[in-house]
Formats: C-alpha cells, structure tokens, sequence
C-alpha cells in the first residue's frame, strides 16, 4: 500500500528538525534530551534523513559531530523550511498571535544596558513567544552559531550575499575626559592635539578617530596606554583620568551631567555609528523574527533619545 504524501512530508519535516537540532546541539544525545526523544529515536531519524536524501551529513569526531558539506547546505534551507512550516501552521491558527523560540546575539554593555529592558514588554505582547539572549561583543556564525538574529553596532553592515541587516538607530559619539586629565594636560583645542596626548582607545592599533567637519571628513590617529574592547571599561578609565575617551553619548550622559567627565570639541562631530539587526536571508519569514526585529526598530530609538 502506498504512503500518504502528507504522511511521507510530516516524516520528512519530523527528520530535518531533529537534524536541526542535533547540528545545534552538536550531539545527538544532547539534541534527544531537549526533543524529549531517546537517543535511538533521535538517531533513527537523522539516519533515516540520510537515507532518504543519498548523503551523509554529519562526520563523528573523537569528541562530537561535525557537519559535511552537504549537512552544511542542508542545515541552511532546512531552517528557512521549517520556519516557513510554522509561519504557515500560524497562518491558519488565527488569533494565536506570534509564537516561536529566537535567539538573540546582543553587544554586551549596549545590549545589557539599553536593550534588555526592551524584552519583557515584547514577550508580555507575545505569550508564544520565548527569547534566548546571547551576550558578546564576536562576530557570530549566524547558522553555525545557532543564532537566529545578530544585533551588532557598526559603520557598515556585514557584506554578505547571505545576511539581511536593518538599522535600528544611529548610536552618537562624544569626545570626553576627567576634569583631573584636563587640569594636568590642559585644555584640547583641536583634533590635531588628541594626537599628542594619552587617550583609551577601543580595539587593536593602530586607531583613527574620524569626524565630520565643515571643511568635509577628517580623521587623526590617536594612541594611549589603555585599550579595551568594552566601551564600560573604556569610560571608567577616562573617569579616572587615564586619557581622552571616544565613547557612546548613551554611556557618559550621567557622567558629563555630574561632572565626573567634560566634553571636548563639541563644536566637531564625531562619525556615528550605526546599529543593524542581522539575520540570514533565508530566515526573512519567521514571524517570530519579524516580531523582535519590529519591536526593537520601534522601541530603541526611543530609549536612545530618552538619554539624558
């Protein structure tokens, strides 16, 4: 007797999400115990999956599974398909509203600081709806990272045929320093003079400072004996009076209203610096997706300028 096509594509889409969550989990162990499956289930529909495509996708290494070529293409469309499966099972469930698990890739201190209480009112909107926030200032690997959405703060988008980015608002740069830096140093009168004073730079050298003049873009580079990769650190050493700092108007706005920290060259300004949401092109259909990505377009602007 012959099978069901329907019965035959519930299998089919039953093995890819164990697939899925295997590749993820990089176990088959650890991806049947969050399925709520035996390890010989989880196991029969990955093999089963083989099976019925002609390949092998996963290679076992002496400490776990590692995608093969085809795994790698496979785990790419199998997520756009599978989130296309439950887009439309919620098409056709009306008002149950958005449902789904995301996971978010966040800067640490902007994500930790600004954007985390923008979360809870968007799961209140969404009872279906779960989040798993993801700290880190690396560059992910959206699919071999697991990650469904990246929110990174940068000049320019990621160049890639295969990622999606939005803005979601302009983050503003000042120039700023102790009162105790200035009385030992003096005042800073022009962007010439950053070059011949200590400053706390953000990332590798060697480092440009850009800015946006009337006279068109300029830049100078600038050194220091304090670097850093997170911009809290970076404004703790300016507020003990390690050097000049180039950091997020967001992160000083207490500092500068309470004198801890003095604007310098405020009539110059410094290129901003922009913040994306970036996902991979083929998971544009998620609902889910759709959902957190609208909600922080909408909201985070609005906790920025609500900066004092």
């Amino acid at each position: 007797m012959q099978r069901s096509p329907i019965l035959a594509l519930v299998d089919f889409l039953q093995h890819l999400a164990t697939f899925v969550r295997i590749a993820d989990a990089g176990s088959i162990s650890e991806a049947a115990r969050s399925l709520g499956l035996s390890v010989a289930m989880a196991s029969r529909h990955l093999r089963a999956l083989e099976e019925h495509l002609g390949v092998s996708l996963m290679r076992r290494t002496t400490r776990h599974l590692a995608l093969s070529e085809d795994g790698t293409e496979l785990l790419r469309r199998a997520r756009a398909l599978l989130a296309a499966a439950e887009e439309t099972r919620e098409v056709v469930r009306p008002g149950r509203g958005v449902a789904g698990r995301v996971v978010v890739s966040l800067p640490v201190s902007l994500g930790i600081t600004q954007m985390s209480p923008l979360f809870p009112p968007l799961l209140e909107r969404h009872p279906r709806l779960s989040l798993d926030l993801r700290f880190e200032d690396r560059m992910v690997d959206l699919l071999g990272d697991g990650i469904d959405l990246a929110i990174r703060a940068g000049s320019d988008p990621p160049d890639s045929p295969f990622l999606v980015a939005r803005r979601l608002t302009t983050l503003r740069r000042i120039l700023c320093a102790s009162p105790g830096f200035l009385r030992k140093h003096g005042a800073v009168r022009s962007m010439e003079a950053l070059q011949q004073l200590p400053c706390v730079v953000q990332g590798p050298p060697p480092t440009r400072w850009r800015f946006e003049t009337p006279d068109g873009p300029a830049s100078v580079e600038v050194d220091g004996r304090m670097r850093s990769n997170n911009v809290v650190a970076l404004r703790d050493a300016a507020i003990a009076g390690a050097g000049i700092a180039r950091l997020p108007e967001w992160i000083v706005a207490d500092d500068l209203q309470t004198k801890r920290l003095v604007r310098l060259l405020p009539e110059i300004k410094l290129v901003a610096v922009e913040v994306h949401a970036i996902l991979h092109r083929d998971s544009r259909g998620s609902a889910a997706l759709r959902a957190v990505i609208d909600h922080l377009a909408r909201d985070l602007p609005k906790r920025m300028l609500a900066v004092p």
